[in-house]
Formats: C-alpha cells, sequence, structure tokens
C-alpha cells in the first residue's frame, strides 16, 4: 500500500508537470521510442547469441560421437599401417573410415588428419611398382617413397587419434 502511495506522490506532480510544459511530453516519447528499439535489439542479440550457442553445442556433441566411432577404428587400423611399413605393401583405409568422410568436417583439425591420413593411403594404391625386371634404382626409389607414405599416413593416423581423444574429453554442460 505505501509503494502506492509512494507513486502516486511521484507521479501525479510529474504529470502536472508534463502538461505545463507540451514540448517535454514529445521529448520523452522520443527518448522512451528510442529506448525500446535498443531494448528489442539486445534483446534480439541475446536470442541469436543463445540459438548460436545450441548449435555450437550440438555441433560439439555430434563431433564427439563421431570421434567416439572413430577412435577404436583408427586404433585397430595403426598396426595394419605399421605392418604395411615394414612390409612394403598397399593397404585399404578401412570401410568405416570411407563411409564417414562426409561428416569429418564436424571434427575441425582431427577430421584434417583422418583425411589427409585417407589421402595419402589412396595416393599410395594407385602408385604403380616398377616391374621387377627392370634396374634395382627404380625398385629402392619406389620402396623409399612407399615408406615415406605410409610412415606419413602412421603420422596423421597417430595424430588424429590423439586429437580425437581430446576432443571426446571436452566437457559438454
Amino acid at each position: 500500500m505505501e509503494l502506492f502511495v509512494w507513486l502516486k506522490g511521484w507521479l501525479v506532480p510529474a504529470l502536472h508537470w508534463l502538461e505545463a510544459h507540451p514540448g517535454s511530453a514529445n521529448w520523452f516519447e522520443a527518448i522512451g521510442s528510442i529506448a525500446a528499439i535498443v531494448f528489442v535489439g539486445l534483446f534480439a542479440l541475446s536470442q541469436a547469441r543463445r540459438a548460436r550457442s545450441h548449435d555450437d553445442l550440438d555441433r560439439i556433441r555430434r563431433a564427439q560421437g563421431l570421434a567416439l566411432i572413430l577412435v577404436p577404428v583408427l586404433r585397430e587400423f595403426k598396426p595394419k599401417i605399421e605392418a604395411a611399413i615394414i612390409q612394403e605393401s598397399k593397404l585399404e583405409p578401412p570401410d568405416e573410415v570411407l563411409h564417414l568422410l562426409d561428416q569429418l568436417y564436424v571434427l575441425g583439425v582431427a577430421g584434417g588428419f583422418v583425411l589427409q591420413m585417407v589421402a595419402i593411403l589412396q595416393a599410395h594404391q594407385r602408385a604403380l611398382a616398377p616391374p621387377n625386371d627392370e634396374n634395382s634404382d627404380a625398385r629402392s626409389s619406389y620402396n623409399s617413397m612407399a615408406r615415406q607414405r605410409l610412415g606419413d599416413a602412421l603420422r596423421y593416423c597417430s595424430d588424429a587419434i590423439d586429437a580425437l581423444l581430446k576432443l571426446t574429453r571436452a566437457r559438454t554442460v
């Protein structure tokens, strides 16, 4: 009740003053309109930030789910790359990875490592070995390049595993 008395005691003189000065009402109306426009703009900005925050959280959760799928696949594939380096053989990328290539963009840097590994392995698949009857320098050069490619694929695989594990440990609240 005291609030109404206080408000009435403050509001009535203010309204009388505004009636006595007709130009001031226009100024207060203009200031109120500007304040309303600023308020609506700030409200829209906060809603956009909230929506962006939800989108970022969804993207991180999708990336974590994809990382949880890829980590075991890459851990299982890493010894195969090591064996291919020793045996100097060709190696196909895992089917599980090939089926997810269009979704790797969500992973950021980790997805880039996986793409690099796949690209190197596919380039290694396309490389033609020289026939055995030619000179040994061509064969030695081919084997050296093959080891280099497979070594790079192994490094990208290890980097991808590390980055994916780091991604799975990221907290989403």
